[in-house]
């Protein structure tokens, strides 16, 4: 497959992509036979997901390119039926990947008690739209071991979100609309999870930037894991008055 460099591809701190035509290159890591099996596994059985199609000349991974708009996480919020499209999704999703195992390596950090293999880094960044309808999830680098919950909890931080301050009734009822989406999980118990899921990354950045992960040591590089920190302090104390809200 040709190694034409291609239109480097914005957004992302954690690692560089490529487009080529309709296809998606980037450069391979340890996770990546693991990353190919799962969505291998997945295309036939779920909606927009990117197709493995391979290593180019370069060796960089070769993905199709899912078009769709991509917002802007730092100046736009997901629409109501976004969100809810983000919910049904995921749902879809982990009703599909219960069925699926792999022995790794994977990249995601280590967590306690896993149930499937999660996407671990479902946000705005990582998913495209049409209108308000969900078309693509890509960037499935840091799938891995996870729980139904600490998917929520992340999608919680990126997506309501609670990563900044949007008025703790406007982000009870953002977070009410993505559990009831998705099914089985409360608001409340995806809104305490929240804290555990982003320090377990907070966490993981430095450790992983040491033992070589470059895309880590970019995410250092830009302000991480402080600048997150800072945030997820924030939402500590936010969080007694988003839960007064809550049904």
């Amino acid at each position: 497959m040709s190694g034409e460099e291609g239109e480097r591809l914005t957004g992302g701190n954690v690692g560089g992509a490529w487009r080529v035509g309709e296809t998606v290159r980037r450069t391979p890591g340890p996770w990546t036979p693991a990353v190919h099996a799962l969505l291998s596994y997945l295309r036939p059985r779920l909606a927009n997901v990117p197709a493995v199609l391979g290593f180019d000349e370069r060796g960089r991974e070769v993905l199709s390119y899912l078009p769709g708009r991509v917002l802007d996480i730092d100046t736009e919020l997901l629409t109501e039926p976004q969100l809810q499209a983000v919910g049904s999704w995921t749902r879809s999703f982990h009703d599909t990947v219960v069925g699926f195992s792999h022995e790794g390596p994977w990249r995601f950090f280590e967590i306690d008690g896993p149930t499937l293999i999660g996407h671990n880094d479902i946000a705005p960044y990582n998913i495209c739209f049409d209108g308000d309808d969900l078309v693509g999830v890509f960037d499935w680098d840091f799938a891995g071991p996870s729980t139904p919950l600490l998917e929520l909890a992340f999608i919680a931080w990126n997506c309501v979100p609670l990563w900044r301050d949007i008025g703790a009734e406007p982000a009870s009822a953002r977070l009410q609309l993505m559990a009831s989406t998705y099914g089985s999980l409360s608001a409340r118990d995806i809104l305490r999870a929240v804290p555990h899921r982003i320090q377990v990354m907070l966490d993981g950045i430095p450790i992983a930037a040491a033992a070589g992960d470059e895309g880590m040591a970019n995410l250092m590089a830009g302000g991480e894991p402080e600048r997150s920190q800072r945030s997820l302090d924030d939402l500590r104390q936010r969080i007694p008055q988003i839960a007064a809200h809550l049904a």
